[in-house]
Parts: structure tokens; C-alpha cells; sequence
């Protein structure tokens, strides 16, 4: 790739995936303020690594991967918060969704909320999902049975029709 070419794809990639990589990054580190430097993190990795990805699936599944390794890791370091930001923050990228709904994801474990988040809010297939997160097929169901199980108990206990 040359440098201009090189410079329109990563152009195209932050504006297609941005708020995918934020949001992802915000369903593990539970700030705003984080999860933005993990998008600024992520996108110098692709800017280091953008000639290993081979076509438009294989880069959604790497820059999900990624932002999932970076949080993690961001969070290994950090205290993890207990509390999930202001609902004024969280409104800001669900203005569409649930903010009920998104808070009751968000308190699950890490394990099941990702897995949930993938597979509702990003529309992943399970075959995709166990990929990037790098488990069984039948793991990711496992994980989404369950994390329906324990959504269902936090939604009704907050009394959302469910």
C-alpha cells in the first residue's frame, strides 16, 4: 500500500468503526475518558499492523480483538470501576438503545456481557464471536444462555418488562 492509499484506509476504518471500537472498549472499562484512549490505542495498532489485514471481515474481527485486549489490559492496570459512568455519558452512545437495558449488560461479568454485546449490539454471528473472543462455538452459546439467565434476574428485580 502506498502512503496515500495507506492514509485512506485508516481514514475509512476510523469513521466506519470508531463507535464500534468505542463501544466495545466501554463495555469493559466502564468510562468514557478510557475508552477513548483505547480507541486512540487500537487505531495506532492498525496503523502499525493495517498491511497483515486481509479483507473487511477479517479487519471488524481484528479491530474487536483488539479493543478487547487493550481494555482488558487497561483495566488489569487500573481499578476497576464499580459503578457504571453517568447515565448523561452512557446516554451519549445509546441514544437509541434501552439505557435499563444497557446498564443491566454492562453489570454483568465481563464474560457474558461481552459475549452479549458482540451478539446484540454488534450483530455478530456466534461462529464470529467465538473467533475473536477465542473460544468454542458452543462456549459463546453457553456464555449467552447464561448471561441471559442473569440478565433476566437483574431485569426483573428492576422490574423492566421482560
Amino acid at each position: 500500500m502506498d502512503n496515500l492509499s495507506a492514509e485512506k484506509f485508516i481514514e475509512n476504518t476510523v469513521n466506519k468503526y470508531s463507535d464500534t471500537v468505542y463501544r466495545a472498549a466501554l463495555n469493559i472499562t466502564r468510562s468514557r475518558e478510557d475508552s477513548l484512549d483505547i480507541c486512540q490505542e487500537v487505531f495506532v495498532r492498525l496503523i502499525k499492523n493495517a498491511d497483515k489485514i486481509k479483507n473487511e471481515n477479517h479487519l471488524k474481527a481484528w479491530l474487536i480483538r483488539v479493543t478487547i485486549n487493550c481494555s482488558k489490559s487497561f483495566v488489569k492496570n487500573k481499578n476497576r470501576l464499580t459503578s457504571l459512568e453517568s447515565a448523561r455519558e452512557l446516554t451519549y452512545i445509546q441514544e437509541t438503545k434501552d439505557l435499563t437495558l444497557w446498564q443491566a449488560v454492562s453489570s454483568l461479568p465481563e464474560k457474558y456481557s461481552t459475549a452479549i454485546y458482540l451478539h446484540y449490539y454488534e450483530d455478530l454471528k456466534i461462529c464470529d464471536i467465538a473467533k475473536i473472543l477465542k473460544i468454542t462455538p458452543s462456549a459463546v452459546k453457553l456464555r449467552l444462555k447464561r448471561g441471559r439467565e442473569k440478565l433476566k434476574i437483574i431485569l426483573e428485580k428492576e422490574n423492566y418488562d421482560v
